[in-house]
């Protein structure tokens, strides 16, 4: 066997090179690769001592993460680090129930979840956050759970989070089912359907006579008592007041050429009866619902038609207190194909990204403002007896002078005297003025009177209890029974103006507490929040709702009265409305250019 000899010159070269490559390889590992390997070792051998020894150990491993985060410049095992952290304060939450351990965890895996969305470990971390609720607050981990399949739908864990929130939601809704057993009443004070043309026809099943006994029923059932209608181009809202929750179906049929021009929706209301002066049919002058028609379909039914021309799709929601079953029609919008073509002309430059900006909904040139509560509805009512809905009224008007003044907008009030208006009418306002954004104005309040503080929130879920509190006091109503929250859910879901009015509402927040600590000291940033606020339910565009200070703390109270301060809030609202509109065309003009 013949052996093959390097040459001497050539193996030294080898030598040579390998150190170098060596020498290379060493200069260019990153240091945090070894301190991440060695906190992630101490961990697990933490682990494997006995449970009474564990917590230095643990404490000093989340020290060890922390650090990492620190050093981490590309935030490669942020993450990890992340996840690990918040696995600790689960496990010391679980060996010594500290409700400290407990809220750093529900802490960490949150960042992870909101920072890091696109991470293999944020499924996990809205799972584990289902998880951790469940001892201190059942309805929220039923939420957290549900939002895996939400965020998540291709995620690993949602099979696991289903099976879990369905488990949940079996044990929370029961003792409500008992309720309502008790009461008769088969509904839940919330329910919410949405669909298309293109969605299965009606049974054409014929109503019967009711019997005697069907007769002296009927006066038990829920009453089908107003109906209200608001209308924009290509936009309705019909809004069905009942006096008590019920069921409904929704079914629709579409146009058919040479027997129905238009497009028809039917709500069926269940266990229902309608007051003899409503039943009937009326014609709508408006260009797009034609008609709306009221029967009583059979004993225990009520069923309400709308007939409209050129549907593109429909929502419906219910509100509580009192109970009203909404209505949401949009019209299709017109084909730009079938237009008479403009003649040849010289386009101005820049008209491209007018065009964009327009066609992505980032133009703003109308603006409703909605003074909070008004008539009967006084909102918060102050120690010395100064109603919330006078305050924001007045506010609601200096803030309309002055975005009128500082921008090109078409500024419209929801109310501009001391009237009631329902929350489905304010937003339905803002829709059918095709409004670009839409701002509700409100004063907090709270039983601890030594709480102030501004605070803009925007649509979603409550992340807090103060945040769900808050929307009910603004909602008028009671927090929602679990068998609602997914419908709460898919609603909110469905908005695809979210990222716009986080963003909306943050700059509000930021010029209107930067505003007022100019010329006032101790103003409290109570920052961005999210809630699941009925008056933005359904807006069309970015909306916010901001809690300009609390009425109930007498410092806070003092200011909301003075004329200056009213002033001070119009002016850093409107300068966060002026930014807003700015980074939009911004905006524009990055995606008009070619």
């Amino acid at each position: 066997m013949k052996t093959l000899r390097m040459p001497g010159n050539s193996f030294l070269l080898a030598v040579v090179l390998l150190c170098l490559c060596l020498t290379a390889s060493a200069a260019l590992a990153d240091p945090v690769d070894d301190l991440f390997e060695g906190a992630r070792k101490k961990y697990y051998a933490t682990l494997a001592l006995p449970q009474e020894q564990q917590a230095a150990g643990l404490n000093q491993c989340i020290r060890d993460f922390q650090e990492v985060i620190k050093k981490d410049a590309s935030r490669k095992y942020l993450d990890k680090c992340l996840y690990l952290i918040a696995q600790i304060y689960h496990r010391l939450y679980d060996a010594m129930p500290n409700k400290t351990y407990l809220h750093e965890a529900q802490s960490y895996y949150r960042k992870l979840v909101s920072d890091l969305p696109k991470s293999p470990l944020a499924d996990d971390s809205q799972y584990l956050l289902g998880i951790i609720y469940l001892e201190e607050d059942p309805a929220q981990a039923y939420l957290e759970l549900v939002k895996v399949g939400m965020y998540f739908p291709n995620g690993d864990m949602r099979p696991r989070a289903d099976e879990k929130a369905a488990q949940l939601k079996g044990q929370l809704a029961a003792p409500q089912a008992k309720k309502a057993d008790e009461k008769t009443t088969a509904a839940p004070s919330f329910a919410f359907a949405s669909g298309s043309a293109a969605t299965p026809s009606l049974p054409s099943n014929t109503p019967a006579a009711p019997t005697a006994t069907e007769k002296q029923n009927q006066t038990q059932l829920p009453q089908l008592k107003g109906i209200q209608h608001w209308a924009g181009e290509g936009y309705t809202r019909v809004a069905l007041y009942v006096s008590e929750p019920v069921k409904f179906e929704r079914h629709d049929l579409p146009a058919e050429p040479g027997i129905r021009d238009t497009d028809r929706i039917y709500i069926d209301l269940k266990n229902c009866m309608v007051e003899p002066k409503m039943e009937g049919g009326s014609i709508i002058q408006d260009p797009f619902l034609h008609r709306l028609r009221v029967a009583q379909y059979d004993p225990t039914q009520v069923r309400v038609a709308l007939d409209v021309k050129d549907m593109k799709s429909y929502q419906i929601f219910s509100l509580a207190d009192p109970y009203r079953v909404i209505i949401d029609v949009r019209g299709k919008k017109a084909d730009p194909s079938a237009a008479e073509k403009p003649q040849t002309v010289t386009v101005p430059k820049g008209s491209q990204t007018s065009t964009l900006a327009r066609q992505l909904g980032l133009r703003v040139g109308v603006i409703v403002l909605d003074p909070g509560h008004g008539g009967k509805d006084t909102g918060a009512i102050s120690a010395n007896g100064v109603y919330e809905k006078d305050i924001v009224l007045q506010i609601a008007k200096k803030l309309k002078k002055r975005l009128e003044a500082t921008t090109a907008c078409r500024v419209v009030l929801t109310r501009s005297t001391d009237r009631f208006l329902s929350l489905e009418e304010r937003t339905a306002i803002a829709n059918a003025n095709k409004a670009d954004l839409f701002v509700s104005l409100h004063t907090n309040a709270h039983d601890d009177q030594s709480l102030y503080g501004t605070e803009t929130y925007f649509l979603n879920l409550s992340n807090d209890k103060e945040s769900a509190r808050v929307a009910a006091l603004e909602n008028a109503t009671s927090t929602r029974k679990i068998s609602d929250l997914e419908h709460i859910l898919k609603d909110i879901m469905l908005n695809t103006k979210i990222n716009e009015s986080a963003q909306l509402a943050k700059s509000v927040q930021q010029k209107m507490v930067t505003d007022l600590s100019r010329k006032y000291d101790g103003i409290k940033d109570l920052g961005v929040k999210q809630a699941p606020f009925y008056v933005l339910l359904g807006a069309e565009m970015p909306s916010v709702l901001i809690e300009t200070a609390f009425i109930s703390n007498r410092k806070d109270e003092q200011r909301l009265r003075d004329g200056n301060f009213q002033e001070t809030l119009a002016s850093g609202i409107s300068q966060g409305i002026e930014t807003y509109i700015q980074q939009m065309k911004k905006f524009a003009e990055v995606g008009g250019a070619r």
